[in-house]
């Protein structure tokens, strides 16, 4: 399968200088950005390996509390300068666009200043910029903080897949009338994400649920946005299993936050707490 990873030459150290370019100073973004808090270690050392069902969802729910939660632009910010900023193909720092998959350069904290040259990702759109995706719309949820501003579901994406997806649901497409290279695409009511990131698609829904199950986050077709859904969802966490890129990405949100994607760290564990317990919350 190929993965978001193949297409970098290699992942640059957590928060490492990058070698052989001019620095831009984080000044001259003007905004503050909030300094680590958390060291790196196990946030879920006293997982019981047998516990599974309700009681392994109620134990992530209890252990996937934000410590740090921040505002929504610090979110945005922190994201397209830091959490999502690796190394292009061409050893220089930019941002990949999620459904695209194309890295474009910069070290910017704002969207805008990742553009698409020309129309890479085959939409017939040229010259796109870079946006906020929320895995989980946020429009399901008022807008309202923590959730608004978690970077476990946001991820960096040009406007135009992230305008035809809106609060679609993910699922399979067969008929699409909007499509990308990367093999991302859209019918009019699913939106299908590329294999290279469905797990990790899988992974950010399977997260907000245990740890915002008991906020007000349901649609009115959350049968459909998510209940109905839960086996593919299972089925893309397998089949996509968590790559270097996804866990350089958890601890580096984990350092500002405070807390991690459990299904990252051990995707098995979505297996674990099973289809009918997700379904019942």
């Amino acid at each position: 399968m190929i993965k978001l990873l193949a297409l970098l030459f290699f992942i640059s150290p957590l928060f490492s200088q990058q070698k052989a370019i001019e620095q831009i100073s984080l000044d001259s973004y003007h905004f503050d950005l909030p300094q680590p808090e958390y060291s790196l270690y196990k946030a879920f050392e006293d997982l019981d390996s047998n516990l599974s069902g309700e009681n392994l969802f109620q134990y992530l729910h209890k252990n996937t509390e934000i410590k740090n939660p921040v505002n929504y632009t610090t979110a945005s910010n922190l994201m397209f300068s830091t959490i999502d900023n690796f190394q292009c193909g061409n050893g220089r720092p930019g941002v990949f666009a999620f459904y695209s998959l194309i890295c474009v350069n910069g070290e910017s904290s704002e969207g805008a200043a990742y553009r698409e040259q020309n129309d890479q990702n085959g939409d017939g759109i040229s010259g796109d910029f870079m946006n906020v995706e929320h895995i989980w719309p946020q429009s399901f949820f008022n807008k309202n903080l923590p959730m608004r501003a978690d970077l476990h579901h946001l991820r960096p994406t040009f406007s135009k897949p992230n305008g035809y997806r809106g609060t679609a649901v993910f699922y399979y497409v067969n008929s699409p009338y909007y499509s990308l290279n990367s093999g991302a695409r859209f019918d009019g009511e699913y939106f299908e994400p590329p294999d290279a990131v469905k797990g990790d698609v899988a992974r950010s829904l399977l997260y907000f649920v245990v740890r915002y199950y008991d906020r007000k986050i349901k649609p009115s077709n959350y049968e459909d946005f998510f209940v109905s859904k839960i086996r593919t969802y299972l089925q893309w966490n397998r089949q996509d299993p968590p790559d270097a890129y996804e866990r350089e990405r958890n601890d580096r949100i984990y350092t500002y936050q405070g807390n991690r994607n459990p299904f990252i760290d051990d995707y098995t564990l979505a297996d674990r707490i099973g289809e009918k317990v997700f379904a019942s919350h």
